[in-house]
């Protein structure tokens, strides 16, 4: 006994020793800090792999990103990233994913391995700022395991609390929803459709209604059934509406006929948010609020207050710019707001560029007649100054746009303009100067223009399309000195599709019919194609007719085929980079279309978004350029370029 006891005693310090050694090696090990040279994905493709890494705290810069310096991490820190991962996984419906890493050290080229010959242990490498600067930290490839298993699949959706919704079918509501029995079980689409619930509520005058959901998971079948709970509340109207902040600036009848809803009608969201966007469309206000109050339970209403500030009154804006269509651009405006007190604007604006100069007034009224409706004036002196041609053109129109209903727009206007043509420079095909190409004219028309418009943003545009019907008629009867039809048709087209790509495309025909006594058409009103904003590879409006037997006849025409088919996908950030395909026609007479007689261009292009929309840099090729011209006008001749291609610069998208 007394041997076992001091046994014991001999043995009970190395036990102590050994415990508080494997604790700090441990320690130790958690808290090691390296370098990653490499992360890499194993069990997911490219598309997910690229929007899981920027998630996550691991990060390694990718290989072109040479001067970039790989970053210092811990062993806790690519732990915490595995459970990310699992995470993620189980919002995209993978409950039972696995996720493992592996830590691959790297060893340096001509360099000994660290915290060996180097004489320092990787503890002190961690904690030296100053060693971590002189590479000294250990490099090491992380790899992530990822095992998804089967997906959970929705088996059941219900509802509850509808019975004493007498407005609302539960049909009405199910179409909120963006998860579907049968589908993969997605967190954010469930958390969607509740926010969805409630919004079809509040614009059904339930601004108050309570949207509970309940998912039951089950794991052994990899099924789930969710539950919605709705407690709608009681259904309100408007209250009274007060409006502040507009004294002394703006009638107070603008601000009412912008809001889209009175006191006692039905509440709605959708009202709302419309009297919003329609504060802002008016751009006199620098901001515009829109506020509930405290629901009035006895009556049942919700008082409205609206806030606007405006903006100051005068401003002034200075632009350049450059395009190879157009050279340097320089531009100079003057605004005027609230110029009666009904919200209306005054602008002058000056522009100088290589091809235009012109000087435009302009004056916008709201609410014309109707809330529905915008009225506005223009008066304009514009020269334009062509490679065949210079016009000076002096135009006043008046047009009232109007809002049909969503998403459908409608404007009719009446355009009078005189036009003095001078230095003609092109000859038909015996070398003689048309002379009705050097006379004054007098154009007296109206116009009209109808439109379906979903496109997401003018600038730079993800998703929607748009189809525009326009059509111009000028006649003697209105006082025009030569009278024509002019419709045209465009579509617009753009396709959201994985890894962050838009599909785009745009197609367009115009078109010109003398009518009345009218037999020919001044060159300054027929039309051209070619350009950054039009057939890419060929220069501006350098594309030409081009007959049946591939000769260059013409420079324009009446009539206009245009198409454009462009993919853009992003490269980094801002950057982002297009391939497209164009082609277009041009045909001497009225409605004429040939598809046999397409010209086409494809190419490349580069795009930076700004502020001010995207720079465009294109790069276009002539695929079946014209093969010789009808003369030797210099005119054709020049447009008979041999070079097959041609690099475009500008601002915006090419459509």
């Amino acid at each position: 006994m007394q041997r076992n006891n001091i046994l014991k005693v001999l043995l009970l310090p190395a036990f102590v020793f050994l415990f508080f050694t494997g604790a700090a090696l441990s320690a130790e090990t958690e808290n090691l800090r390296f370098k990653v040279r490499h992360v890499d994905f194993v069990g997911i493709n490219l598309i997910k792999e690229n929007k899981l890494a920027q998630s996550l705290s691991v990060q390694a810069p990718p290989f072109w990103k040479f001067w970039e310096s790989h970053p210092v991490v811990s062993k806790q820190d690519v732990e915490e990233d595995v459970l990310r991962i699992k995470q993620h996984y189980q919002s995209q419906g993978y409950y039972q994913a696995t996720v493992e890493y592996f830590l691959t050290p790297v060893k340096p080229e001509n360099k000994p391995p660290r915290g060996k010959d180097s004489g320092i242990s990787p503890k002190q490498a961690s904690n030296s700022s100053k060693d971590i600067e002189n590479e000294i930290v250990p490099e090491y490839d992380v790899t992530f395991k990822i095992v998804k298993g089967d997906p959970v699949i929705i088996r059941d959706i219900a509802i509850n609390c509808l019975c004493e919704i007498e407005a609302i079918k539960e049909e009405q509501l199910r179409e909120q929803f963006t998860i579907k029995t049968g589908r993969i079980f997605v967190t954010a689409d469930y958390e969607e459709s509740k926010i969805n619930i409630k919004k079809s509520l509040g614009d059904k005058a339930y601004p108050f209604a309570k949207v509970t959901g309940r998912a039951m998971v089950d794991l052994n079948n990899n099924m789930a059934d969710i539950t919605f709970d709705i407690d709608p509340g009681l259904l309100y109207y408007f209250g009274d509406i007060r409006i502040s902040g507009h004294e002394e600036f703006v009638r107070e009848k603008v601000i009412r006929r912008a809001v889209t809803f009175k006191g006692g009608e039905r509440y709605s969201d959708k009202e709302l948010d419309k009297s919003r966007r329609n504060l802002f469309d008016l751009s006199i206000f620098k901001t515009a609020v829109i506020r509930t109050g405290d629901p009035n339970t006895d009556n049942q209403t919700v008082p409205i207050e609206v806030q606007v500030k405006p903006r100051k009154k005068q401003s002034v804006k200075l632009g350049v710019g450059y395009g190879t269509d157009d050279g340097l651009r320089l531009q100079t405006s003057w605004s005027y707001r609230n110029l009666t007190g009904r919200a209306d604007i005054f602008s002058l604006r000056a522009k100088h560029s290589d091809i235009e100069e012109n000087l435009r007034a302009e004056y916008k009224l709201p609410y014309f007649l109707s809330v529905r409706n915008n009225l506005i004036t223009i008066v304009e002196y514009k020269r334009e100054q062509e490679d065949y041609y210079t016009l000076q053109q002096l135009r006043s129109d008046i047009n009232i746009y109007r809002k049909l209903k969503r998403n459908w727009f409608a404007a009719i206007g009446y355009n009078l303009e005189m036009n003095r043509p001078k230095d003609i420079n092109i000859e038909d095909l015996d070398g003689i100067l048309d002379p009705r190409d050097t006379e004054d004219y007098l154009v007296s028309s109206v116009r009209f223009n109808i439109q379906h418009n979903t496109i997401d943003d003018v600038l730079n545009a993800r998703q929607g399309s748009a189809v525009i019907f326009s059509f111009e008629k000028a006649s003697g009867a209105l006082g025009s000195e030569i009278a024509y039809n002019r419709p045209g048709i465009e579509a617009k087209a753009f396709i959201p599709i994985p890894w962050g790509c838009v599909l785009s495309g745009r197609a367009e025909f115009r078109t010109m019919e003398e009518t009345e006594d009218t037999d020919y058409i001044p060159i300054s009103k027929q039309f051209f194609l070619g350009g950054s904003k039009s057939v890419r590879g060929y220069e501006y409006e350098k594309l030409g007719v081009i007959d049946e037997n591939d000769v260059l006849v013409d420079i324009s025409g009446l009539s206009s085929f245009l198409c454009n088919v462009e993919l853009r996908y992003p490269i980094y950030k801002k950057l982002s980079g297009v391939v497209f395909l164009d082609m277009g026609f041009l045909g001497l007479d009225s409605y004429t279309f040939d598809l046999k007689n397409l010209r086409y261009t494809s190419g490349l292009g580069l795009r930076i978004n700004t502020i001010i929309g995207p720079i465009q840099l294109d790069w276009g090729y002539k695929l079946n350029p014209a093969k010789s011209t009808a003369s030797d006008d210099p005119i054709l001749i020049d447009f008979f370029e041999t070079d097959r291609w041609y690099i475009h610069f500008n601002i915006g998208q090419a459509f």
